[in-house]
């Protein structure tokens, strides 16, 4: 593997004097300058070859050979077409075909695989998890061609949930390796069919899935020199869809959720056991005590759950430090708990003085007084058990106003017992174990106690420690035992059970502490203190440098210092600090990383890096998708301020959020769904972390586990959210969003759906009426928007949308590769495409020989995911682009060096891909982009002939000299007799 001796402190310098200075550029360094044509050079107007698959004629001339593969006469609007089916016994590897096709000998050839757009996995809800995702991958001379994951050059296809352009064509194209094609004149190609891929994968059983079922038809493919692919004459594509409002689901799908809330509702208040909750059932809780509408409305048992529930939090974190560090959603520590105090404080009257309950000295429910019907919070019947019941009564008991009531069949060998069993935390020494015991016509041994010990991994390190009841008809009586604890026990089972004949109840469970036991369980408020303040700290020191990472842990410090505020005000943070991490997360202020003990900020990215452009966009490295879309965090932000006890105003979060969610209305553009339904969706196309396409549905806001797309509406009250978002509700397409809130199980969901019916719903419908429409529909006003810290372009102009990322997936250096995404009312195409780039360092980074990703995202020496990541099951392709040599971009000079204090072969690094100039042309469209904050560029010519510049609507000549000032792009279309 190739060595890269590069100090990133040595960097070329500019021709320009300090200060804002002026360089000409006359020739564009980068890997693709060599092969590229001159800015404006005249390229081949067609395909230089067409393979029509399932056409005879055409496979025989380019020599097809194909496996695992049928033929489809009839497809999409008449057309014919080969798909590729599993292998036998399946595998992640399915069919292939193989053939030759045309190239050019110099300069960059593309290829451009025609899809029908109907097609996706058969998966009949798009919030659902896809499980045919199937991938086409592209291979040239035996090579793959780019990267299985997220590389630069991606797929030639990865089917997904939702129908890309129902009732119509469209084309992907992708760049072959020019060093594959020099001086040919044809070239093998093969198209590969994969299994499905899960990017969250740990390991390789989990990251790649076998293919069950044939993939999605493959009509055409072609090659060509221009990057802006035109069909030849007669090639069908299909009609424009004519849009119309989704009618159905309607709003059934309300009252479903509404259903799944109040049950959800009375399981946190009466059944789920408090000290097991996660955060987001915690919060529920909370929050329903203040819902009028719902059954724990100012009901005792939502207060004195709630804080069990941070009393277990508590007790889990003092047995294992990695709770804060990974809790429910992991940056955010344990900023939930300062959250659920400020809700509630006014409410809990003296429930802080007490000790926290759930200690090792307490057995949960231990007279079975919590719970629901027959039902007892905290204890359940083993699954083994046979030939009996046990149930909560209420007929008998000895304290309280329940008991649990075992009933055993009829009597015999190997009889099994009918238990209820409960966990509780030890230390060491000898403890009681017991239980109060009433019997009717009881057999055998009698009713028994059975305590089991287990050890921190859930091992059994002491079994069969047995005490019986007397026989019989018997009124209550103790049952039980004494016991020392085993040296690597950390908890106890408790099973009581009727293993002959009888019917016997149980009450009173009770658990007594060694006198020399060290635990004694602290006051809640000093154990709360001790907790949050312990959250604050770490991730103070460990605030991490992608966007919506850092807004969650600032959302999580934020909270943590609320909450001391009301429990120890000495103990907490002045308002404008704790503000201060939020600021930084949304583009406020300079993020400045980790602090250093002390409080010193670590500045891994310098003193000037945002986490959100200055035009509103987040910044992991370049553009997100879906990752992008934060508005939910963004809202748990705002409120976390603004809501609770001592609720304070937040203006200025708010301007910044609604900026950077109307930003991210100029990338929701509009298609048809599946029915032919006018819905606008998320621009993923161009993403650097999503390979999803088509985007979910998303107008103001999309559905996430956190959010619906109600809630920037109702959050933010700004009328262009609220047009927004009723232009949604005039489309029909609320409901259909709503599906993962009805179905599925998991409670950070459940406090989603819970939001909606207690809060947002009632509130959206007393918003005021807004005129305010998305931009991208296409009767709205053209409009040009740049971002230059993210490379990224979005432009209307008539029928036509653009979207385009120049700085996409240069991870390690600049790759001069631009992803594009045009999209009219009738197709849409996307493409990976050749750019210029110039400003670049003598540093430098060779191509790895991998294939899943292009980067590595963890030191190798510390083991789990391989630099590159994992290779796929069976055979291992090589790289096409293994060797490719990319130069690096300059970065400030304050930036550390290694960034981020993580230097190892092909990690990921900030800034060094985002080149200073970029020239990019696509179709019609010039692209000139600064993404310098203190230069001026001149680029002497792009061209013969005239172009329109879109922002000043002037005409332009191409062969002048165009200057570019700092933070500047020129957006230009040519005039359609000069393409």
């Amino acid at each position: 593997m190739p060595e890269n001796p590069v100090s990133r402190r040595n960097v070329l310098k500019y021709t320009a004097a300090a200060g804002v200075g002026a360089t000409a550029v006359g020739r564009f360094a980068g890997t693709a300058s060599a092969a590229e044509p001159a800015p404006g050079a005249a390229r081949a107007p067609g395909p230089l070859d067409t393979l029509v698959f399932g056409d005879a004629t055409s496979e025989k001339a380019h020599g097809l050979t194909a496996a695992l593969s049928d033929v489809v006469a009839t497809g999409g609007l008449g057309q014919s077409a080969r798909v590729l089916r599993p292998t036998d016994p399946v595998g992640f590897w399915g069919g292939r075909l193989a053939f030759t096709m045309a190239c050019a000998p110099t300069g960059t050839t593309y290829v451009t695989v025609k899809l029908w757009g109907d097609e996706n996995d058969g998966t009949s809800q798009e919030t659902a998890s896809g499980t045919r995702m199937w991938r086409l991958q592209l291979f040239c001379d035996g090579l793959q061609v780019g990267h299985t994951d997220e590389g630069a050059v991606d797929c030639l296809d990865i089917l997904d949930t939702a129908p890309r352009a129902p009732g119509r064509f469209f084309f992907h194209t992708l760049p072959l390796p020019e060093k594959l094609t020099k001086g040919k004149t044809k070239v093998a190609l093969e198209i590969r069919a994969e299994g499905r891929i899960w990017s969250y994968g740990n390991t390789s059983a989990s990251f790649f899935y076998d293919m069950t079922t044939a993939s999605r038809g493959v009509y055409r493919l072609y090659t060509h020199t221009d990057p802006y692919f035109t069909p030849p004459a007669g090639d069908v594509q299909g009609p424009a869809p004519t849009p119309r409002a989704r009618t159905s689901p309607g709003a059934e799908v309300l009252t479903a959720i509404r259903e799944r809330v109040l049950k959800d509702t009375a399981h946190l208040l009466n059944e789920a056991t408090p000290a097991a909750l996660d955060g987001w059932a915690m919060q529920q809780l909370a929050e329903a005590y203040l819902w009028p509408d719902g059954p724990a409305y100012q009901d005792d048992r939502a207060l004195d759950r709630t804080l069990q529930a941070i009393d277990g939090r508590y007790h889990a974190w003092k047995s294992d430090a990695g709770v804060l560090t990974g809790s429910d959603q992991q940056w955010q520590g344990f900023g939930r708990v300062g959250l659920v105090l400020a809700l509630l404080w006014e409410h809990l009257g003296d429930r802080l003085k007490e000790r926290v309950t759930g200690s090792p000295y307490a057995i949960a429910n231990p007279g079975f007084e919590e719970g629901s019907g027959t039902t007892a919070t905290g204890w359940a019947v083993m699954g083994w058990v046979a030939n009996g019941t046990a149930t909560r009564d209420s007929t008998v008991h000895r304290s309280g106003s329940y008991s649990m009531k075992l009933v055993r069949g009829s009597s015999g060998a190997n009889a099994i017992a009918v238990g209820n069993v409960t966990k509780v935390s030890l230390d060491r020494g000898t403890y009681e174990y017991g239980v109060w015991v009433k019997t009717q016509d009881v057999t055998g041994k009698g009713v028994y106690l059975d305590v089991l010990f287990y050890d921190a991994g859930g091992k059994i390190v002491g079994t069969d420690n047995k005490a019986y009841s007397a026989t019989g008809t018997n009124d209550w009586a103790y049952v039980s035992l004494k016991l020392d604890t085993p040296p690597t026990a950390t908890q106890a089972w408790l099973f009581i059970g009727v293993p002959d004949g009888g019917t016997a109840w149980i009450d009173d469970v009770t658990l007594v502490a060694p006198s020399t036991g060290t635990h004694v369980p602290p006051v809640r408020r000093d154990a709360y203190v001790e907790m949050l303040a312990a959250s604050r700290e770490y991730w103070r020191r460990h605030f991490p440098h992608y966007s919506n990472q850092s807004q969650i842990c600032a959302i999580g410090l934020y909270q943590c210092n609320r909450g001391l505020r009301l429990l120890d005000e000495s103990k907490a943070w002045p308002e404008e600090r704790a503000r201060d991490y939020l600021y930084q997360s949304i583009g406020l202020k300079p993020w400045l990383g980790p602090e250093d003990a002390d409080g010193t900020p670590t500045r891994p990215l310098g003193s000037g890096y945002l986490q959100v452009t200055r035009k509103g966009l987040t910044r992991e490295l370049g553009y997100v998708g879906n990752y992008g879309e934060v508005t939910d965090w963004l809202i748990m932000m705002y409120e976390s301020v603004t809501r609770g006890y001592r609720a304070q105003e937040a203006p200025e979060l708010r301007d910044q959020m609604v900026k950077m969610v109307r930003t991210r209305g100029l990338f929701h553009p509009f298609d048809v769904d599946a029915d032919g339904c006018r819905v606008a969706r998320l621009e993923t196309v161009i993403g650097w972390r999503n390979e999803v396409y088509p985007g979910q549905p998303g107008y103001a806001q999309r559905t996430a586990w956190d959010s619906h797309p109600l809630q920037a509406a109702v959050a933010f009250e700004d009328p262009r959210l609220i047009g927004w978002t009723q232009e949604m509700m005039a489309d029909g397409q609320l409901w259909p969003q709503l599906h993962l809130l009805q179905t599925h199980p998991w409670t950070r969901v459940g406090l989603n759906a819970f939001r909606l019916i207690a809060r947002d719903w009632d509130a959206f419908q007393k918003l005021p009426r807004h005129g305010d429409r998305m931009p991208t529909g296409w009767e709205r006003p053209d409009f040009v928007f740049t971002d230059e810290e993210n490379g990224a372009v979005a432009v209307k102009n008539g029928t036509e949308i653009l979207y385009a990322s120049l700085y996409f997936r240069a991870r390690q250096a600049v790759n001069d590769y631009a992803r594009i995404h045009l999209l009219t009312p009738a197709d849409q195409r996307s493409a990976t495409i050749r750019e210029r780039s110039a400003g670049l360092t003598g540093d430098t980074f060779t191509v790895r020989d991998w294939i899943t990703w292009d980067y590595a995202i963890n030191d190798p020496a510390a083991g789990g995911i391989p630099p590159g990541g994992f290779p796929p099951p069976g055979e291992t392709p090589h790289q096409a682009l293994a060797g490719d040599v990319l130069h690096r971009a300059p970065i400030p000079a304050d930036v550390p060096d290694p960034a981020l204090g993580v230097h190892f072969d092909g990690v990921e690094e900030m800034l060094v891909g985002r080149a200073p100039l970029y020239v990019c042309e696509y179709g019609p469209y010039v692209l000139v982009m600064n993404t310098t904050t203190d230069k001026v560029y001149t680029v002497p010519s792009l061209g013969e002939g005239q172009a329109r510049d879109l922002r000043t609507g002037k005409r332009v000549n191409l062969r002048q000299p165009h200057r570019v000032g700092p933070l500047m792009t020129l957006v230009l279309r040519r005039e359609a007799e000069d393409r």
